[in-house]
Parts: C-alpha cells; structure tokens; sequence
C-alpha cells in the first residue's frame, strides 16, 4: 500500500503527550522500512492541516497521512474533499481519543500503525457535512452533553489526564442536566420533543482495549444514525451514556437518516468529531462514499 509511494505526513505537535521531534524520527523511520518516501511537515496554525491536504496530489504525493487526534483528522479530511484529487488517506494515531484510527481497527502505536497501513485495505468512507458552511465530520456531531464534555476535556486536562480527561469532563457534565425543546427534523419529518442530547453517528463501532464497544454503525451505508437522550438525571444519564456506548437499543435507540436538522430551545452547544464548532441549529448530510481511507487488512472480519 506504501511501497514507493510519495507520502505527506502532516504532524500536528499539539496532539498527545510525546515530544514532536521524537514522534517525526519515529515515522519517518517507520515509512522509510516499508519503501515509502516520505515528507512530513509539521503544523503551525489552524489552516495548515486542510490547505496542505487540499493540494497533496499538485504537489506530487500518493498518499496523505496524519499524525494527530480526530481534529486533525478531520481537518485533513476537509481538505482532500475539497480539493478533489481522491488521495487516500491514512491515520497515524498520537491524539487522545483516536477515534477513526480505533474504527478503522489501526494499533494505537505510530509505527505499528504504519505497518498496518502499508499491509492494509483501501475504502470508500461516508462523511457528514454541515449545511451552511460545509464542516465536514467523519465519526460524529453531536449537540448538547457530548459536546461540553469535549469542550471541557481541553488540551491542558488531557495532557495530565490522557483517555481520563474525558471521564471526568462527562462526570461533571452529567450533573444538573435540564432537558431543552428540540425541534428534530429526519428526513422531512419534523417531531418536537423533549431532549438535552442529539448525536449523529457516522462511524462509531471501535475497538477499545480489545473490546468492541460503540452503537453499531456502518460508515460505508449511505446513511448517518441518530441517537437521542431525554432523561436528564445524572444516573439517567449515565445509563443511556453507557448502554449506547455498549451498543445496546432501548434507551438512546438509533434512527437512520440521510439529512437531519437539529433546533433547541435555549440552543445545545455543538461539536465535530470533538472540536466544538457553535450551537444549534445544526442542519447535517450525509455524503455517501467520499472519502478513500486505509483501513487495517483486517477491517472487515473485525466488524462484521
């Protein structure tokens, strides 16, 4: 897959808790022992990831890899639809959370994940798109509890706290929750009801430690998924928090959808892919099949 390919790695130095020069040698090193030839450029501002993504394929590379967390992924991922030019792309895992890296069955160690990527498969990724602005979300938006946790698991707490900093930004928020009236439109149809969470999944069924946890959603369908959470409780909370987590229907049950469009009163705070980005209304579609991704040889057997 990486085998004498022109490779872009783009590093972002803010994402984990290594030392960026150490981070560099380590893939450099791990792309030049599977024949690739590499070039990384490390980010110095917000743009850098989406505009060098966006002009990979003019600049003469095959691939684009990124070295950060699901913001920075995400970003990347921005670019390369928008440029047009169909690179795959590949996640090199030094975030926190490493969501789509987790999806995708990737290890959670730069250069075993280069590994896994030069031996692995490519796919035809679905993404969500914003209406308006055109933000791009390749594992989920979400408005309301999911958002203040990632607005509150800031880069400070995750440094010192690592995958705990999410934890404890989710205690502190599931405390005091009031439900607002949302205004939730699928397809067409509009209902009112009772709420304080509205997620949109894309791709949410990963591997955590060796076990598969996450409502089961298939990022290659065409369709995004909706889960709703009503009971305002803490233990409410947590309930549905966890049976959704675990994959289980019921509380937070999934609804299927191609567009979605999300009004609250008073307005839910709003994230992609964990980067908060406004509040509601938030208006979401799904574009099937956009994006080439490497995914480990193993993707398929994993999550059928």
């Amino acid at each position: 897959m990486l085998d004498g390919k022109r490779v872009l790695v783009i590093v972002n130095p803010s994402s984990g808790r290594g030392k960026p020069d150490a981070v560099e040698t380590t893939i450099d090193e791990a792309l030049r022992g599977v024949g690739a030839e590499p070039t990384l450029r490390r980010t110095g501002g917000a743009d850098d990831v989406t505009t060098w993504a966006e002009q990979a394929a003019d600049d003469g590379f095959d691939v684009v890899l990124v070295a950060g967390g699901d913001g920075t992924v995400t970003a990347a991922a921005t670019g390369i639809v928008r440029g047009g030019h169909g690179l795959p792309l590949g996640v090199v895992p030094i975030g926190t959370g490493n969501g789509l890296a987790r999806v995708l069955r990737l290890p959670i160690d730069p250069a075993k994940a280069i590994v896994a990527l030069d031996k692995g498969v490519l796919l035809q990724l679905d993404v969500m798109r914003r209406l308006g602005d055109g933000a791009l979300a390749l594992i989920f938006f979400g408005a309301g509890l999911d958002a203040e946790i990632n607005r509150d698991a800031d880069a400070e707490s995750k440094a010192r706290l690592g995958y705990l900093a999410y934890f404890a930004a989710a205690a502190r928020n599931m405390w005091g929750r009031r439900n607002h009236r949302v205004t939730l439109t699928i397809d067409g149809d509009e209902e009112v009801l009772a709420a304080h969470t509205v997620t949109l999944f894309n791709a949410a069924s990963l591997e955590l430690v060796g076990v598969d946890v996450g409502p089961d959603v298939d990022p290659h369908d065409g369709q995004l998924d909706v889960a709703v959470l009503r009971n305002p409780g803490f233990w409410q909370s947590a309930a549905q928090v966890l049976r959704l987590v675990s994959g289980a229907r019921g509380l937070g049950e999934l609804r299927s959808a191609k567009h979605v469009r999300i009004e609250a009163d008073p307005p839910l705070l709003v994230h992609a892919d964990g980067d908060v980005v406004g509040s509601t209304p938030l208006e979401v579609e799904v574009v099937p099949g956009i994006l080439a991704v490497i995914a480990a040889h193993d993707y398929r057997e994993a999550t059928e």
